[in-house]
């Protein structure tokens, strides 16, 4: 009877020893779950210093971005500036060489193209020999001398026009018909004789002018 109850006894305590193992196994469990824990520390550690970097990165393209911007405006600025005062350059250059090119052909001053016109009426007759009246016509001053020419009715006439250049390079008259180039030398316009009436001549561009008036 005795050995009967130690023998349950000692059944029961083997019994025991599982259930203080299973007992235990929720705290091998727990200990277990705390590397992830740290895993899951260190990612968002890592996440939070990343997006500064990020960030940074960002700042340091815009700060890029901006400056190159800059540097374009100011370059096109310095191209701009540059190309206006060599613009200026060259128009004052083309300008002070037409000047000097006026004064060596003698059509500044006193009746050139662009600086007098005509100037005052200067008559002048025309002469009558062997049946045909003649008069000559001076240019070397830019303008026509004399501008006015007295013609008698019905007479053959001959108009000299000495050589000119520049403005007054070409005499035209859409009057009488006649279109003379002066750069090569005096041209001799012919003329039948005329009817009473005044009758215009000019440059090729009509700003140096002088009349024939027929009586």
């Amino acid at each position: 009877m005795s050995k009967h109850r130690n023998h349950s006894q000692h059944t029961n305590d083997i019994t025991k020893i599982p259930a203080k193992s299973t007992a235990h196994a929720p705290s091998g469990h727990s200990s277990a779950s705390k590397p992830q824990s740290l895993t899951e520390s260190s990612d968002s550690a890592v996440a939070a210093a990343v997006k500064p970097n990020t960030n940074v990165r960002m700042v340091l393209m815009f700060v890029l971005v901006f400056a190159a911007f800059f540097g374009a405006y100011r370059f096109a600025q310095a191209v701009g500036s540059a190309t206006a005062d060599q613009t200026t350059g060259v128009i004052g250059a083309v300008a002070q060489a037409s000047s000097a090119i006026g004064s060596a052909t003698g059509s500044g001053g006193g009746g050139g193209c662009c600086a007098g016109g005509s100037g005052a009426p200067i008559e002048g007759a025309a002469t009558v020999e062997g049946g045909v009246q003649k008069i000559s016509v001076d240019l070397s001053s830019g303008s026509y001398n004399p501008n006015v020419i007295k013609l008698k009715a019905g007479v053959p006439t001959e108009i000299t026009f000495g050589q000119s250049s520049g403005c007054t390079a070409e005499v035209v008259s859409s009057d009488l018909g006649f279109q003379e180039d002066l750069t090569g030398g005096p041209k001799v316009v012919k003329l039948q004789g005329l009817a009473a009436g005044t009758y215009n001549f000019a440059c090729s561009m009509n700003m140096v002018t002088g009349q024939i008036v027929v009586e």
